[in-house]
């Protein structure tokens, strides 16, 4: 019976391992697209990342069910290769996540301090709902740019 979980468990990693190439191909391409700020392929990067989530975690629930077995499965040497390599690749993935995320922060800050600076209107203050006072950050904009 141990056994029988023991390949289960390994056939449920490899799968996660597949899952997570996929996204961290993905993010390679995501990575490209906003370092050469070609947005037209983005969008469909970022739904597929947001598919291969929600595979990964349907896979990973699974995982959990079959690991709840065992307190030691994980350490077994058929299974502990094929585990340090889904969770060196998910620590990948999840740097890469942290990166985009640093960047896209910064670049939208920048972005509310400019449109700050050059529009008068945007200045007005705003309070929340216990009464404090927020900046006003633009959510969004558009730019224009001739090639």
């Amino acid at each position: 019976m141990a056994e029988d979980k023991e390949m289960e468990l390994i056939s449920v990693l490899n799968e996660q391992e597949r899952i997570l190439d996929s996204m961290l191909s993905e993010q390679s391409r995501i990575h490209e697209c906003v370092v050469k700020r070609s947005w037209e392929g983005l969008e469909q990067f970022v739904m597929n990342i947001n598919e291969l989530g929600g595979e990964f975690s349907k896979v990973d629930n699974f995982r959990d069910s079959i690991a709840s077995v065992s307190d030691d499965i994980y350490f077994r040497p058929g299974v502990k290769d094929v585990f340090l390599r889904v969770k060196s690749k998910l620590s990948k993935s999840k740097i890469e996540n942290d990166a985009l995320a640093r960047y896209v922060n910064a670049t939208k800050a920048f972005i509310s301090e400019v449109m700050d600076n050059c529009i008068s209107q945007q200045r007005n203050d705003i309070y929340s709902s216990n009464g404090t006072m927020r900046k006003n950050y633009a959510q969004s904009i558009v730019i224009n740019r001739s090639v």
